[in-house]
C-alpha cells in the first residue's frame, strides 16, 4: 500500500489549520471543511442556517445543471431547506428574546415566534408537514408511515419559492435585532 493510499484509510480527518490552508480568498485553493473552533455556532445560528441553505441551492444547481438526477437527492435538498428554516425559526425566537432550545417542531416554534404573515406560517407549515419531527427526511421510513400528503415540487419553483422565505425571515431577523417594530413586516412580502 503507498504511503498515500495508507494515509487515507489511517491518517486524521481534521489537523491543526496551519499556513497550508491559506488562501487569497473563498475562491482560491486549497478548498477545505473549517470545523467548528473560529465560530461558536450556538451564538450564530442565523450564520449556520445560510450555510444549509447555501448547501441546498448548491444541490438545486447540480440538479438544473444536469450533474445528478432530481429523485436522487430530493430528500437531501428538502432536508436541507428545513433545517435551515428551523434555524432561521430558532435565529428569530432568540432575536426577540425568546429561547427556543432544542426544538425541532416547527409548529411548536411557529407558536413561540413573534407575529408573521400568514404566507410565512402557511409555507413552514408545508415544511413541518413533510417532516414533522425533522427525523424522516434524515432517517427515512422508519414507522411504516409517511408524515405528509405526497406531491411534487418543480424545482425551480421550490428554490424561488424558499430564496423569498428565506429573505422575509433574513428582514425579521435583522429588524428584531435592531429593535424595529415587526408590524412593517407583517402584511407582505416587504
Amino acid at each position: 500500500m503507498s504511503d498515500d493510499a495508507d494515509n487515507l484509510l489511517h491518517g486524521p480527518l481534521f489537523t491543526e489549520m496551519d499556513d497550508s490552508a491559506a488562501r487569497f480568498d473563498e475562491w482560491s485553493y486549497p478548498k477545505g471543511i473549517l470545523r467548528d473552533g473560529m465560530v461558536a455556532l450556538d451564538e450564530n445560528k442565523r450564520g449556520l442556517a445560510d450555510q444549509y441553505f447555501d448547501a441546498a441551492e448548491a444541490v438545486v444547481q447540480l440538479v438544473n445543471d444536469n450533474q445528478v438526477a432530481d429523485y436522487t437527492v430530493s430528500s437531501p435538498i428538502l432536508y436541507l431547506y428545513r433545517h435551515s428554516f428551523e434555524l432561521y425559526l430558532k435565529s428569530l425566537i432568540e432575536a426577540t428574546g425568546g429561547k427556543p432550545g432544542r426544538e425541532h417542531d416547527l409548529a411548536k416554534l411557529l407558536a413561540m415566534a413573534p407575529v408573521l404573515p400568514d404566507w410565512l406560517r402557511n409555507r413552514i407549515l408545508e415544511l413541518h408537514a413533510v417532516d414533522p419531527r425533522s427525523t424522516h427526511l434524515r432517517y427515512g421510513d422508519e414507522t411504516g408511515q409517511f408524515p405528509g400528503p405526497e406531491g411534487w415540487a418543480e424545482m425551480n419553483f421550490l428554490r424561488d419559492a424558499m430564496r423569498a422565505l428565506r429573505d422575509h425571515f433574513v428582514d425579521l431577523i435583522e429588524r428584531m435585532r435592531l429593535n424595529a417594530p415587526a408590524s412593517v413586516a407583517r402584511g407582505g412580502m416587504s
